[in-house]
């Protein structure tokens, strides 16, 4: 049985809020039977008794401050210590699922599966992995933990974070992964909010802040753009879904 896994560790998730999303989301869009499982730093949270799901103890890595603490502690997920022994499924909390999942279960074969990185829509053939979305079969993969924690903290030093530390590992084993089909999953800021950007940038304006100017944008006239193909609405950096008009609409 399929296993959905989502990490909610530090103060910036409530769960009651974006796990709960995440898990109804997911409620919605998957027709087969699945397991739920959440590796947090507060298995004890209330809400963690309201669903059915396995919450797991995340690791204390008290040598970690910052956004990136979150984002390591997937790294995680690897172990065989999270107690996964079948096929994965892995959301980030702070994207918002809006049609079927089932096709992400099972594409590739038992290869891994990750987005590649949202700067594909820049640079040609960029050999960069986002870790936003994620798909493997566990028992095929103790090793990416293996080699991350036999040097944990020399990996976090030379790494901005753990989508970083993926692109190395699979950089010498290409024929295991296999990136999404673009429109699967999207970048809400640089693909999706008004058509998306028609130029090359982050999608903030000369202040830095988010948006850019209309003219930025292939269809400024319409708020967002969400092909059919497009089941999962990635929000990497900044804006978070809870500061947009679609997440507020979705985000309950």
């Amino acid at each position: 049985m399929i296993e959905v896994a989502c990490v909610c560790v530090g103060e910036k998730y409530d769960p009651a809020l974006y796990v709960d999303q995440l898990y109804k989301g997911v409620l919605a869009n998957v027709s087969e039977p699945f397991k739920f499982v959440v590796i947090t730093d507060t298995p004890e949270h209330p809400y963690y008794n309201t669903i059915p799901c396995r919450t797991v103890q995340a690791p204390n890595w008290g040598n970690l401050q910052g956004p990136r603490e979150a984002w390591w502690y997937k790294m995680f997920m690897f172990s065989p210590e999270a107690g996964f022994t079948d096929k994965v499924f892995y959301c980030d909390l702070d994207v918002i699922i809006q049609g079927s999942l089932d096709k992400f279960l099972d594409y590739g074969g038992n290869r891994f599966a990750i987005c590649q990185d949202f700067n594909r829509k820049w640079v040609r053939n960029y050999r960069v992995s986002n870790s936003s979305i994620m798909r493997w079969h566990a028992p095929d993969y103790y090793n990416i933990w293996k080699e991350f924690n036999d040097d944990k903290d020399a990996f976090i030093k030379k790494f901005l974070g753990d989508q970083d530390f993926m692109t190395h590992y699979f950089a010498e084993r290409e024929e295991l992964k296999v990136w999404w089909p673009e429109r699967w999953a999207m970048s809400f800021k640089w693909e999706l909010y008004r058509g998306g950007l028609v130029k090359s940038g982050t999608g903030l304006d000369e202040n830095n802040n988010w948006p850019a100017s209309p003219s930025m944008y292939a269809v400024p006239e319409q708020p967002w753009v969400i092909p059919d193909e497009c089941s999962i609405v990635v929000f990497h950096g900044d804006p978070k879904p809870w500061d947009t008009e679609l997440g507020k609409q979705r985000i309950r």
